[in-house]
């Protein structure tokens, strides 16, 4: 039986290859992770592909907006070079590739980073068969109100960051924002999560997940307030902290 909370690698194994790309992807899922979390945007001609950033600047070779460019333009990048002279040459993947990787072994967690692009994200899942295995999740209602609206049966996040008050947090106002959209789980910014709102959370059949943790000591406390699931840049340091014994 599997012990502590699940483990999600977050862009993949992010902290020894390049974020949001398959090299990632694969070696998160070499660990025996829970679960992967990339984030998506779609590019001008409407293939979604995975990046964090509204620009490509950072983590590639090239310039300008997602929205702006075409996949051709996007596919020709090299995506890996920024992390290290070994990576060069990792190109940019659309969402079907990583489901095709994926393939429902673990849960994908689907960072949905614009709203109104919910339509063509679903559409792929659809054409992929993943609806049953993915999680979309976001810091916009309106992109988790329209999902529940478009296919409720996929599951649902809602992403509560650092900008909120302690306060509301620990009032239980997050729980309410999630409910409120049709989310059914809840992920929370580490530095705001609590016992109570973790409780509060499954009173109401909430999953909670927390991110972004990287030290041990706070993951082991997290697991103890009853965090469902940690979302990590270092899922072989948390698997081997977590599950040990």
């Amino acid at each position: 039986m599997m012990k502590g909370p699940l483990i999600v690698a977050h862009r993949g194994l992010s902290c020894r290859f390049p974020e949001n790309t398959l090299r990632a992807v694969k070696e998160a899922l070499r660990l025996g992770v829970d679960g992967v979390e990339v984030d998506v945007r779609v590019c001008r001609d409407g293939v979604v592909v995975l990046m964090h950033d509204e620009s490509v600047e950072r983590t590639t070779n090239g310039s300008g907006r997602v929205r702006d460019l075409t996949w051709a333009e996007i596919r020709g990048l090299d995506a890996g070079s920024w992390k290290g002279e070994e990576f060069a040459g990792e190109r940019v993947p659309r969402l079907e590739d990583v489901l095709a990787e994926t393939a429902g072994r673990v849960v994908l967690h689907v960072e949905v980073k614009e709203p109104g692009s919910e339509e063509t994200i679903l559409k792929v899942a659809r054409e992929c068969g993943a609806l049953d295995w993915i999680l979309i999740t976001s810091f916009y209602p309106e992109v988790i109100r329209k999902v529940h609206s478009l296919e409720p049966r996929v599951g649902r996040s809602l992403i509560v960051g650092w900008h909120n008050e302690a306060e509301d947090v620990r009032s239980g106002l997050p729980v309410f924002w999630a409910l409120e959209c049709g989310a059914n789980a809840l992920a929370l910014y580490w530095g705001r999560a609590s016992w109570e709102i973790i409780y509060h959370a499954h009173q109401r059949l909430l999953a909670v997940a927390v991110w972004t943790v990287n030290e041990r000591e706070e993951a082991g406390k997290l697991a103890d307030m009853g965090a469902d699931a940690i979302v990590t840049d270092h899922p072989d340091i948390m698997i081997n902290y977590l599950r040990r014994g």
